[in-house]
């Protein structure tokens, strides 16, 4: 009926697509929560789109795939960082105003370099020869980047913090395409971050 049938395998990385969703809903939300809030819940669904992707990877190599499955999974993932990391960080900054041409024309460098960098390592990654670390920033590190940045929403002037996100969007577009190698984690990384993660969220729903 379908041209695909939902394996188990990418069960994560979907449900990272959906924190996605739910991260735009509520960066154009100011109805379900207080109009001060609604920026921060939009943030921990963006740190909870990054743990799922964090993880995604570990759960699919527990699974029994075909080459084809293994294929799709990098695809897949691939598109779901993309509507993640890279989209969903402009659609946030869409929801605070940042709509004049020099945002725009910044977005569209930031969207640029993103799909770029998503597409080299698509290109480069080996399914027998899992790379050992990354060429450019992984997109990624957004889910960390804009939540830490977003603890100043409301501490600092509006004018202030937005002139900080579009510059950090201008750096970090850059550091995706910029040619420096930054490990791939592995070992006690996969505790820490998941940790540290959860602090981010906590931090993000109780200081106002």
């Amino acid at each position: 009926m379908f041209i695909i049938n939902i394996k188990k395998s990418v069960l994560v990385t979907y449900l990272g697509v959906i924190f996605g969703v739910l991260s735009m809903y509520f960066a154009f939300s100011k109805m379900a929560f207080s109009e001060g809030n609604y920026l921060r819940y939009s943030l921990v669904f963006l740190i909870l789109a990054g743990v799922c992707d964090m993880f995604d990877g570990k759960v699919a190599r527990m699974c029994k795939r075909t080459k084809e499955e293994k294929e799709f999974g990098i695809q897949i993932d691939s598109l779901a960082d993309t509507v993640n990391f890279v989209a969903l960080p402009v659609v946030i900054m869409l929801s605070l105003g940042m709509t004049s041409v020099v945002d725009v024309i910044i977005y569209a460098l930031f969207i640029l370099c993103g799909i770029s960098r998503l597409g080299y390592f698509n290109v480069n990654a080996s399914l027998d020869n899992p790379v050992k670390f990354y060429n450019g920033l992984p997109v990624t590190s957004t889910a960390i980047i804009y939540p830490i940045l977003g603890l100043l929403h409301g501490q600092i002037p509006e004018n202030t913090f937005c002139l900080v996100y579009i510059i950090a969007t201008l750096i970090t577009g850059l550091l995706f395409v910029l040619r420096i190698k930054v490990p791939k984690l592995k070992g006690s990384a996969y505790i820490v971050i998941p940790v540290l993660a959860i602090i981010l969220a906590v931090l993000l729903l109780v200081i106002r």
